[in-house]
């Protein structure tokens, strides 16, 4: 039963990664980000690319502390 959750769960994250992937790709135009002392002007891709890697980077560090607390008990 786990082999098939595991399974679901891989295709769903290549699903929602090719989406995120077509999404950045789309979204190109410049962007202006005001930080309240200094703006930026920035391609939306280079934005939605750090968005995407700051979002995976949650999620693997939420996905491991709960995986090690498993492990405890």
């Amino acid at each position: 039963m786990k082999n098939k959750i595991d399974q679901l769960k891989l295709i769903l994250t290549l699903i929602l990664s090719l989406l995120s992937v077509i999404f950045v790709v789309i979204n190109t135009g410049n962007v202006a980000i005001n930080f309240g002392l200094f703006k930026l002007n920035l391609p939306l891709i280079i934005i939605l690319v750090l968005m995407l890697i700051i979002g995976v980077l949650i999620g693997w560090f939420w996905g491991s502390n709960g995986h090690n607390h498993d492990k405890n008990n």
